[in-house]
C-alpha cells in the first residue's frame, strides 16, 4: 500500500470537509419557496379536479337518458305513441330486450320517471335524480332529457351545468 505525502492528506482533508460543509441541508428560504410553488398549483389543480368531477356525474345521468330516449323512439315507431312510463320499455320487462338492451346504466341515479305535461304536448320528457350526488345547495342533482314537443321545455327549463343538466335530442 503506498503512503500518502502530506500534502495529499491534507488536499484529502479539505476536499472531505467541504462536502461535508455543503450537505447542511434546506434553508427557509428554499422551503418557502417549495411551499409557495405547490400553494399555486393545489389552487390550479384543484378546482380543475372538481370540474371534472362534477362533469363525470352529469355524463353518467346524461349516457343513460340517452339510451332510454332512444328506446322511446323505437317504442314510438312500433305503437305511434310514446311510453307512458319507464317499465314500458325498461330491460326485461314487459317487452324484454326490444327497446334497451341494458339495464339502466347510471347506478349513482334512480331510474327515470316521465314528467307530466303541462300542455297537450305529443312529446315526452324524461328525469332522474341522483341517490347521493347533490348541487351547492344541497338538492340532489337532476337530470332530464326531451322527446318530441318536450324537447323545448327542457331547454327552457332554466338548467344549467352547475345546478343540473339536461340533453335533448
Amino acid at each position: 500500500m503506498k503512503k500518502l505525502l502530506i500534502h495529499e492528506v491534507y488536499l484529502k482533508k479539505i476536499l472531505s470537509s467541504q462536502a461535508v460543509v455543503g450537505s447542511r441541508g434546506m434553508t427557509l428560504i428554499e422551503l418557502l419557496v417549495v411551499i409557495v410553488i405547490v400553494g399555486i398549483l393545489s389552487a390550479v389543480a384543484i378546482p380543475t379536479l372538481l370540474t371534472h368531477t362534477r362533469r363525470s356525474k352529469v355524463a353518467e345521468a346524461q349516457t343513460a337518458l340517452t339510451a332510454i330516449s332512444r328506446g322511446s323512439e323505437v317504442y314510438r315507431m312500433d305503437f305511434t305513441v310514446y311510453p307512458t312510463s319507464y317499465a314500458d320499455i325498461q330491460f326485461g320487462g314487459v317487452h324484454g330486450e326490444h327497446y334497451l338492451q341494458d339495464p339502466w346504466q347510471a347506478p349513482n341515479y334512480h331510474p327515470p320517471e316521465v314528467v307530466p305535461p303541462n300542455l297537450n304536448l305529443t312529446g315526452i320528457r324524461w328525469k332522474t335524480e341522483a341517490y347521493t350526488y347533490v348541487v351547492s345547495t344541497g338538492d340532489p342533482l337532476r337530470c332530464d332529457i326531451g322527446l318530441g314537443d318536450r324537447r323545448d321545455e327542457v331547454l327552457a327549463s332554466g338548467y344549467d351545468l352547475r345546478n343540473s343538466c339536461n340533453t335533448y335530442q
